[in-house]
């Protein structure tokens, strides 16, 4: 445990339902001292088994603040009906006194023929932040070459961003080809297309994944102008493989990382919990998320965040 808060410390004092009651007072109705507290949000790819509806009330007994929304293929909301779909999902969620500050979507390029749809309807119903899709570098390629191609394609996306008001986030993704891992790449892509409506959206995972012994810390304070967005997990080492485990009982020093953008960048975006290790059963699953938002709060809490 090296988040200094332990998962069985913070919960097993009591029983989850008994410590979930005075943090569902927050939710979207936030003290004003918290306002410019990170949104806690969900990716809802781990509640896809839920509708509409279900999605919005199982947030909202969970004292979520938000949704981050699939907007993707196989996702609640696809890319074909996203004029007809969106409005009904976001509906539902913002019934329930919760946001959906971001959409997780799998546009590469500005150029997508679904790109202009999905984020005009995104916009125009107030949500300001979107997750784009990844890129792997050729293996037998040169990665500058590659990185050059890569940036002319996100900047037609930020300029689609520009003209609907909305900011995307490129997700770094650790593990072999994928781009942004090293994040120096990501930093190098993103100033080279130098739009204040593209930046990234940092997972705090997979840069602790990426930068295991103490690059994290650099690289963290490297990022830090430019997350809008961030995802967090955590993680433990098996042998030379990083296994995902919940939120306070891995490796990853999320309180510090946390109090890093929060000091360096003064970070107050959107934080969705992303879970890949997958529970035994749905009802496991909410029971999951509900545990990892008590946690969240916390390490949120120590960071400095109010």
């Amino acid at each position: 445990m090296r988040n200094g808060i332990s998962r069985r410390q913070f919960i097993g004092a009591g029983s989850a339902a008994a410590a979930l009651a005075p943090v569902m007072m927050r939710g979207a109705a936030a003290a004003e001292t918290d306002k410019k507290a990170p949104l806690v949000c969900v990716f809802s790819k781990h509640l896809q088994f839920l509708d509409y509806e279900e999605l919005a009330d199982t947030c909202k007994k969970l004292a979520l603040d938000g949704v981050d929304l699939t907007v993707r293929h196989k996702g609640h909301v696809e890319p074909e009906t996203v004029a007809e779909d969106l409005p009904r999902a976001v509906e539902a969620i913002r019934k329930r006194g919760l946001d959906v500050p971001m959409i997780t979507t799998n546009l590469r390029s500005g150029d997508a023929p679904e790109a202009e749809a999905i984020l005009k309807a995104a916009s125009g119903l107030g949500i300001r932040y979107f997750r784009v899709g990844g890129h792997r570098y050729d293996p037998h390629g040169n990665p500058w070459e590659r990185l050059d191609r890569f940036a002319d394609e996100l900047k037609s996306l930020a300029a689609l961003a520009e003209g609907c008001d909305m900011i995307a986030g490129y997700h770094n993704h650790s593990g072999e080809g994928n781009v942004a891992g090293p994040l120096w790449d990501l930093r190098e892509l993103l100033a080279r297309v130098g739009s204040e409506h593209l930046g990234s959206n940092f997972d705090l995972g997979h840069a602790k994944v990426e930068g295991a012994y103490g690059a994290w810390q650099v690289n963290t304070r490297l990022m830090a102008p430019y997350i809008k967005m961030m995802a967090i997990k955590d993680f433990v080492w098996v042998r030379d493989k990083p296994k995902w485990v919940p939120l306070g009982d891995g490796i990853v020093p999320a309180e510090e990382m946390l109090r890093l953008v929060r000091q360096e960048a003064g970070f107050s975006g959107p934080i969705s919990m992303h879970f890949e290790y997958r529970p035994a059963s749905d009802m496991e699953m909410v029971m999951e998320i509900r545990k990892t938002t008590l946690v969240l709060r916390e390490l949120l809490r120590r960071a400095g965040y109010r």
